[in-house]
């Protein structure tokens, strides 16, 4: 097996049925780290020509501008998140699997079950 932490689409698959342990998210520590970056990157080069307000309100908008593209960035990745697998999967199972299939596994989660006859 290749690197588990690869970004493929194998590794994907292999997450959504939980053989891969999921992906680590960014830190809070990170995401802030990120901003202070991305904050200092575009600051501009003429700062000390503005006054005071001018410069509070550039922050502002840096602020505002940077928190969007991230909520941007974040609400990509929830939707790819949801738009993953939702229900689990569908199995054919024979009168003596019956029990410990649908019966035992009712207790952790939902079952749904279609009976049907040759």
């Amino acid at each position: 097996m290749d690197d588990p932490n690869e970004d493929t689409e194998w590794n994907d698959i292999l997450r959504a049925k939980g053989i891969l342990p999921p992906k680590p998210g960014p830190t809070e520590e990170e995401i802030f780290e990120e901003l202070d970056r991305e904050i200092k990157e575009k600051q501009d080069k003429h700062l000390e020509d503005k006054t005071l307000d001018e410069l509070d309100e550039l922050e502002d908008e840096e602020d505002e501008r940077i928190l969007l593209e991230y909520r941007q960035k974040r609400i990509a990745e929830m939707k790819a998140e949801v738009s993953r697998e939702r229900f689990g999967h569908v199995m054919q199972i024979s009168k003596p699997d019956f029990v410990r299939e649908v019966s035992e596994a009712s207790k952790d989660v939902w079952v749904v079950v279609h009976l049907f006859k040759d």
